[in-house]
């Protein structure tokens, strides 16, 4: 009898450890789901883990994110890179009409002309647009360019790879400063021909035909039409060197900051009474660009 006794009572000890250990190892509570042991030193501490402690971790996780893909400009590199960066700042303002000033002026203007032709010296200077009394400024208003398509003071740049000698940019903190090299260029205008082959038309400056106080590059068409109901027979030869493009634009917007091209130019003027040259170096500038 004391055995049967002492079997059951060890069966009985058996089921109740079997059940407690069921208890403590298998079903876990709500509460213990919500809570998280951290553990510090030798001490484990329950943090309890709320819907707004979710939310702040899931806020903080997208905002890092965020921040360290934002991305980052590319700084353009190779020449036609260069180029295709500056025609498409260059559109950008003459799409949008945008305000800016601008002035052109030449120095280290010099003349070599026959006694027939010095007595038209300021009139040789007004055809070539060099000289301190041929000085151009214009402020232009955002969006109130003239409705003459010739008097927009900007135009669209065309500029390619094969117009462009060396192009580099470095990087001013947010802003791109662009430096170009422009091909050297020529223009003939006689009653028999009229041609002209000049890159730097293409880059955005004043130009055009027929003669405008306001072109920035006056070729020997323009200088023969505006010659040529006094002397038809004059012949006009036109060079430009060295000429350079400047640029300075926001790399986050894509918006010109400043603009300035420089040329050395030299006109030969043959009107059949006397011969003479003039040049001089051409500096147009843009400045205050307002978008």
């Amino acid at each position: 009898m004391k055995k049967i006794s002492a079997i059951i009572l060890v069966f009985a000890l058996v089921f109740c450890f079997a059940s407690c250990g069921k208890s403590s190892t298998g079903e876990v509570s709500s509460a213990a789901a919500e809570t998280e042991p951290v553990v510090n030193g030798d001490e484990t501490t329950a943090v309890e883990i709320t819907e707004e402690t979710v939310i702040e971790t899931t806020t903080l996780e997208e905002t890092t994110v965020e921040e360290t893909t934002e991305e980052q400009v590319k700084v353009p590199e190779t020449k036609e890179e260069i180029i295709e960066y500056y025609n498409t700042a260059v559109n950008k303002a003459y799409d949008e009409k945008v305000g800016f000033s601008k002035k052109r002026y030449t120095d280290n203007a010099s003349f070599d002309m026959s006694v027939a032709l010095r007595a038209f010296k300021s009139l040789v200077e007004k055809f070539v647009g060099i000289g301190d009394e041929n000085r151009y400024n214009e402020n232009v208003t955002k969006g109130q360019w003239d409705s003459d398509e010739m008097r927009h003071y900007l135009r669209k740049s065309t500029l390619t790879a094969s117009d462009v000698s060396s192009a580099v940019v470095k990087q001013n903190g947010d802003n791109f400063v662009i430096e170009m090299s422009v091909n050297s260029g020529s223009s003939v205008g006689n009653k028999n021909e009229k041609r002209t082959s000049a890159s730097i038309d293409k880059c955005g400056i004043c130009v055009g035909d027929k003669d405008k106080n306001y072109f920035d590059h006056k070729t020997g068409p323009v200088i023969y039409d505006a010659i040529s109901g006094t002397y038809a027979a004059a012949k006009i030869e036109e060079n430009y060197s060295n000429a350079k493009v400047y640029m300075t634009v926001n790399s986050k917007t894509g918006e010109i900051t400043n603009m300035k091209i420089e040329m050395d130019i030299s006109v030969f003027i043959d009107i059949g009474l006397g011969k003479g040259s003039a040049s001089g170096r051409t500096h147009i500038v843009y400045s205050d660009f307002k978008y």
